[in-house]
């Protein structure tokens, strides 16, 4: 039979992101008790007093160690590879309609035949859709989507992009917010966030190409 110690950890678990509030002290517990009081009553299987749950939980606080949840990533950011760099960037976003499809199938069948010089990525959402790519190719990207609804066009971005481990066997929770919140203390500016499965690139502003290079190679070989 589950406890209730196995079903708090099981929550604590989940988020990376509450994990360190707890190690760092700075959790409400009662408040935080609240928040889970139905979900542990869902999976303990019946009532419980909210009392047990924050006793549940300050027990749970000396097992979490800040150091720890932060090693995890950087071992798993060790082991990601190169960092490369990409300039002359501009971002499109486009308002999603039945002929924007068709613009960008000719789009891609033009970026397949184009240098390999040439950085591009797109994402689809439910009511646009982006579009980065190298500044050489911008005029194209324009011409092919004449008469859609141009939403946005940011200019003067830069790409990093950094390669996951395939190898590695060890799982990272929280290693992308571990990666944003450290460019977020440095006060870099984060316009997109593209991944793959093994991949992501980080799409910020041109000027802070040196910046966001020097704190993602520090992290990777601290």
């Amino acid at each position: 039979m589950v406890t209730l110690a196995e079903v708090i950890a099981e929550l604590i678990n989940e988020s990376p992101f509450i994990q360190e509030g707890i190690a760092e002290g700075i959790i409400n517990y009662s408040a935080l008790a609240r928040k889970f009081h139905s979900e542990v009553e869902s999976r303990f299987g019946k009532e419980v007093q909210q009392g047990a749950i924050v006793m549940a939980l300050k027990r749970m606080a000396h097992k979490i160690n800040a150091t720890e949840l932060e090693d995890q990533a950087k071992e798993y950011i060790r082991h990601m590879g190169d960092i490369l760099v990409r300039s002359d960037l501009v971002d499109f976003a486009y308002k999603n309609s039945p002929t924007l499809i068709r613009a960008q199938k000719e789009l891609l069948e033009m970026v397949q035949n184009s240098s390999n010089e040439l950085f591009h990525a797109s994402s689809k959402g439910m009511h646009e859709t982006n579009i980065i790519t190298s500044r050489s190719f911008a005029p194209k990207v324009k011409e092919l989507f004449f008469g859609e609804d141009m939403l946005s066009e940011i200019t003067d971005l830069a790409a990093v992009t950094m390669r996951m481990p395939i190898t590695y066997d060890k799982d990272a929770p929280g290693v992308f917010y571990f990666i944003l919140k450290i460019l977020a203390w440095n006060k870099i500016n984060v316009v997109e966030f593209i991944s793959t499965k093994h991949e992501f690139s980080i799409i910020i502003e041109k000027e802070e190409i040196n910046h966001t290079f020097k704190l993602l190679h520090d992290m990777k070989n601290s």
